[in-house]
């Protein structure tokens, strides 16, 4: 991946660029952004007040006295750049479920004002058919064809169809509404780790952003990380595709009746009508435990019969995003 004059650096006037990462899927958009504020000289310079975004939604108990709990912190970070520009972080502790977009507008109009910021960069991260072993591939989705152009000189390929659900993705939308160009970097997450901070996403994204930049940051405290979590998730994915191994290979009894791909207009695999059903109940599972989708993963899988399937499973993580 280059960065040069036609690329995405090109298009920035010089003014701050607002850098945001809300807390979702793997933890990654809020990794990145922590990362960056750790890795770099930061200094704390605004923050929002909660108080007209969040409501109070726990207490807090010392020696049995109660305690009103704390709300989240909305901080804004500036960051001094090695080419005497400077960047800003908003680092939040969590996503508003209540009236997001007012949020997400109100974090551009104060860094608007208070800082004259011209570009909006978030992260995200999406569940994919990604193994444990594969490495994360970046890609964008922006609110200016100009940006758009840059990014992909640069190497970075467009998101080509998909859904961004939460304030990483909302941000896009309040800039483009303030007049904010919009920027949001997208990489995969395997669905054998969806519960778990993901550092090798987080590495990904954070290696475009930093080329795209001209940032130098060390990543070596990462990989001790992704190789543990790596080998969880081999380990996990590896424990579903072995489990019951008899089971999974027994022939039906086919006077049950089945749906069949040579008299099935959509194209699916010979399955039972029990088997279809099951599937079904897979999925309302699902919707509620998410811990349920490896084994609706592997049932998919074993009946040969995720491609069919693939829309609506991937649909379950969207809001996760």
């Amino acid at each position: 991946m280059s960065n040069n004059q036609f690329g995405f650096s090109a298009h920035f006037t010089g003014a701050p660029m607002l850098v945001v990462g809300w807390p979702g899927l793997g933890g990654v958009a809020s990794s990145c952004v922590r990362s960056l504020s750790n890795g770099l000289q930061s200094e704390t310079v605004a923050a929002i007040n909660p108080d007209s975004h969040f409501d109070f939604e726990e207490i807090q108990v010392k020696n049995g006295l109660i305690f009103q709990g704390d709300l989240p912190k909305l901080v804004f970070q500036r960051v001094k750049l090695a080419s005497s520009s400077e960047m800003i972080l908003f680092i939040p502790d969590t996503q508003a479920l209540d009236k997001p977009m007012d949020l997400a507008r109100s974090v551009i109009r104060l860094a608007m004002s208070k800082f004259g910021i011209e570009t909006v960069v978030s992260f995200a991260a999406t569940s994919g058919m990604l193994e444990p072993e594969d490495e994360p591939v970046v890609r964008f989705g922006t609110t200016d064809y100009h940006l758009g152009e840059g990014l992909a000189t640069s190497g970075i390929p467009p998101l080509r169809s998909d859904r961004l659900v939460g304030l990483n993705g909302l941000m896009m939308i309040a800039a483009q509404e303030l007049g904010v160009k919009g920027v949001c970097l997208v990489s995969e997450i395997p669905v054998w780790g969806l519960h778990t901070p993901n550092p090798k996403t987080t590495r990904a994204l954070l290696k475009s952003f930093c080329s795209l930049m001209s940032i130098r940051l060390n990543f070596d405290h990462l990989d001790g990380q992704i190789s543990a979590l790596e080998e969880r998730m081999v380990s996990f994915r590896d424990s579903f595709s072995k489990k019951d191994d008899n089971v999974w290979n027994e022939i039906e009894d086919f006077s049950s009746g089945f749906v069949s791909s040579t008299d099935s207009s959509d194209g699916m695999a010979e399955v039972t009508a029990k088997e279809i059903e099951e599937v079904e109940q897979f999925f309302n599972r699902a919707k509620f435990d998410r811990s349920q989708t490896p084994l609706l993963k592997a049932e998919l899988d074993r009946l040969g019969i995720f491609q069919q399937y693939e829309d609506r499973f991937l649909d379950l993580f969207r809001d996760l995003s």
